[in-house]
């Protein structure tokens, strides 16, 4: 027993952005024969947030003791955070992110339990040695390229092993896009100094440098505070593009340990819905959800950047109030209004998808073109874009082939909570494969059709009332909309808004046996961190079921009309 490493060293893309190769694929029709062949219990690919959760949840909960080949394309665990910019730190509560077994906040020093890169890293090697003193046999191949179509991998000698697995795991099915991974989808002007936000600590301040950064989520965001908090640059030499405007999580209240969660912003959408006087118009529109956030940014747990400017997206992107205050002092360089950006002409110029034209304020100065003068740093990569399964198509979680993909089933936070039910439900042996599916509503997948020319914008803030399921109805696994089963009236049968995708999920397991104590005990669970006790749970998830029912953004389960 004990866990085992074995690495070999990642290729990189020779350009600006040091992109990983994407090494699990799906299939490969000509791949070479595995020289050499090993077995397990479980083959999980992919040791990020969503796989390390998963192996460490199977380990504690598994009837009986399993054997795991953890695989990945970087060289050590830890997924996207090996990839992230030094000065990124997590955003959420470390009480809220990791795994079960081991608590993340013993390994930051963060006041506010805001884990840095290096502590999470440190945090994910930790797991591998603790597991092996466990007794758990847990293998670990890093830089592996993993084949899903042949079941074979490239070990570090470049010889191809085949893999024997009684169950393979896809963890890395919702992978985040991030700017030194994915290249921008606008182009870019020969001459132009674009950089992903990793590149900003050697940039520095330098005399005259301007900074134009592209993007307003998180990695936006967090690319502002450190040009202006560590780097100093003068406001004046500061360009943000922002083209939607996003509403951000306060970390404050009611202390930086508490956060709101999918199923508490139901029910102030519930609340606020209520107190405009149930307005049916509301229902169809965004105004039901903003709603909600007008309420949370009165009561102080949400924050906009702009104070006269509503926002139209939401990602829980996370900030206390003098970080979100640093970012409002910031709006005289914020550039929105005009959509999201095209291309970078050559002399720096922003060129837009309306084809209008702007150029930087500085653009001209001493006879210097904009694109001599700018630093353009690329925050557009839309890190919840998975756009490294975008491609596949979506499948259940358990499938009968003996697959497993780790998916969204939960809203914010999610991540490593997701991981760790998909392995819970793996080990209720008295669950069937339908059974399990059932407990697994996923969100709805994106609208067919053509994908716009710069990528999907995910987020907005729109209405609730996609969401039209009977609230104990298993999911419509997965079917295209061309094969959804239509309704009376012609229309394709919605799968649902997230949101009723996560109350629809929690209200089943619930009613699941053992489900609910299990959450309730479980460190990455968010009601639980907010100290709802399993009883408070059921009735915050009743309440909403019943306040949404009664707003006809759910009906109610036929056994329950009867």
């Amino acid at each position: 027993p004990g866990v085992s490493l074995s690495g070999m060293a990642v290729g990189l893309f020779p350009h600006n952005f040091a992109a990983l190769s994407r090494l699990a694929v799906r299939s490969s029709p000509l791949v070479s024969m595995a020289t050499e062949t090993s077995s397990c219990d479980y083959l999980v690919v992919g040791a990020g947030a969503s796989g390390m959760s998963f192996v460490d949840t199977l380990l504690l909960h598994a009837p009986e003791p399993v054997s795991v080949t953890l695989l990945d394309k970087r060289e050590q665990p830890g997924g996207h955070w090996n990839d992230a910019y030094d000065y990124v730190t997590l955003h959420q509560p470390a009480r809220n992110y990791g795994v079960e077994s081991t608590a993340l906040e013993a390994f930051t020093q963060h006041p506010e339990k805001l884990a840095s890169r290096d502590e999470i890293l440190d945090y994910y090697r930790s797991l591998l040695s603790r597991w092996g003193e466990a007794g758990h046999r847990v293998s670990f191949v890093g830089g592996a390229a993993y084949d899903f179509g042949s079941a074979s991998y490239v070990d570090a000698s470049g010889s191809r092993v085949g893999v024997d697995a009684s169950k393979v795991v896809d963890a890395r099915y919702t992978e985040n896009d991030l700017p030194l991974l994915v290249p921008p989808k606008f182009s870019v002007g020969d001459g132009v100094d674009l950089i992903p936000p990793n590149q900003l600590p050697a940039r520095g301040a330098g005399e005259g440098r301007r900074y134009c950064v592209l993007g307003g989520g998180k990695t936006g965001q967090d690319a502002v505070l450190f040009l202006r908090q560590t780097l100093g640059v003068p406001l004046d030499r500061i360009a943000w593009v922002v083209p939607h405007l996003p509403w951000i999580t306060a970390r404050d209240p009611p202390s930086p340990l508490r956060q709101n969660t999918c199923i508490e912003f139901i029910a102030s959408a519930l609340e606020a819905h209520a107190a405009a006087g149930s307005p049916p118009s509301a229902l169809s529109s965004s105004a039901f959800l903003q709603s909600a956030f007008a309420k949370l940014e009165e009561e102080g747990k949400v924050y906009r950047i702009l104070p006269d400017d509503t926002p139209t997206k939401f990602m829980d992107a996370t900030l206390n109030r003098r970080e979100a205050e640093l970012l409002r002092e910031s709006a005289p360089s914020v550039i929105r209004g005009r959509g999201r950006v095209a291309s970078l002409s050559s002399t720096g110029d922003l060129v837009f998808a309306d084809g209008s034209e702007l150029a930087l304020p500085w653009a001209n100065e001493g006879g210097r073109s904009a694109a001599e003068l700018t630093t353009y740093v690329h925050c557009t990569a839309g890190a919840f874009n998975f756009g490294a399964s975008a491609a596949e198509g979506r499948r259940p979680v358990f499938s009968s082939e003996g697959e497993i993909t780790v998916q969204e089933l939960f809203q914010f936070p999610g991540f490593c909570f997701n991981g760790a039910v998909v392995a819970w439900l793996e080990c209720q042996r008295g669950l069937s494969l339908a059974q399990k599916n059932a407990l697994c509503e996923l969100p709805p997948p994106p609208e067919e059709g053509e994908a716009p020319p710069l990528g999907p914008v995910a987020g907005q803030v729109g209405p609730l009332s996609a969401g039209r399921l009977p609230l104990a109805t298993p999911p419509l696994l997965q079917a295209p909309a061309r094969t959804r089963p239509r309704c009376a009236h012609g229309a394709r049968a919605p799968i649902g808004h997230p949101l009723l995708v996560s109350l629809r999920n929690l209200r089943r397991w619930y009613a699941t046996p053992g489900m609910g104590e299990w959450l309730h005990g479980l460190r990455l669970f968010s009601l639980a961190m907010n100290g709802y006790s399993l009883a408070e749970g059921r009735a915050l998830v009743e309440k909403n079921c019943d306040g949404l029912v009664e707003a006809g953004l759910l009906t109610p389960p036929e056994e329950e009309r009867r």
